[in-house]
């Protein structure tokens, strides 16, 4: 829980996500990003991708292309899918003029600086989603900051949050973990007209990502 001494304030209407944390194996980044994803926003504008990520998850096609409640809901429990409300991660699909986001990257690379976590967050929520992540990843070891307006100009950290050994715990902001990265021009034009833009991994990739999630979470648990 944060600290009484925490000054908390505004976290204004679009804050900007800042992460920096020790990278962690492939193995581990394939789990987070499949239990960190929000299987109700893979339905992007590419439909062949979304076609292939929904039968890699085992999705059913609803009547206007997005997947069904029920298999949503179906694969979420089978596969222990977060139900985080803002900090989810979008680096197998997404539709944002940025392309594929996420606070882990399929390297494994921990860190973010780029995109804002969604209008008038609150801090209840934030830190809930926190300590649900450090519980599903005791690995992680990281910091993460909320940056007020967008990060725009020299927009200060209004909150700051410490992950690490299972635990997550809201600190005072201290210095920034990293400098707010702006989306250039021709990341842009990209996203706009090159081919696979809202494509985040291969097929194989996602594929052997949620192989391995499902066989680690049906695996029966080991007897002393």
């Amino acid at each position: 829980m944060p600290t009484d001494d925490v000054t908390r304030p505004d976290l204004t209407k679009w804050p900007r996500l800042l992460v920096a944390g020790s990278p962690v194996t492939p193995e581990q980044a394939d789990e987070i990003l499949v239990r960190t994803a929000n299987l109700y926003l893979l339905d992007v504008n590419d439909k062949a991708w979304a076609h292939l990520v929904y039968a890699a998850f085992g999705l059913d096609p609803g009547k206007y292309a997005n997947a069904t409640t029920e298999s949503i809901q179906a694969v979420t429990a089978e596969l222990d899918v977060l139900p985080l409300t803002w900090l989810y991660t979008s680096r197998i699909a997404s539709s944002w003029i940025g392309g594929p986001h996420g606070w882990c990257d399929w390297d494994g690379r921990i860190g973010t600086s780029t995109y804002n976590i969604g209008k008038n967050p609150d801090r209840e929520s934030l830190l809930a989603d926190w300590v649900m992540i450090a519980n599903a990843f005791p690995f992680l070891d990281l910091t993460a900051q909320l940056l007020a307006d967008e990060g725009q100009g020299d927009a200060p950290a209004v909150a700051q949050w410490r992950v690490r050994e299972g635990n997550a715990i809201e600190e005072q902001p201290g210095a920034l973990v990293a400098a707010a990265e702006e989306l250039g021009e021709e990341t842009m034009f990209m996203r706009f007209f090159a081919p696979g833009a809202e494509r985040g991994v291969t097929e194989e990739r996602l594929t052997a990502a949620i192989e391995r999630v499902r066989t680690t979470r049906t695996a029966p648990a080991r007897t002393a």
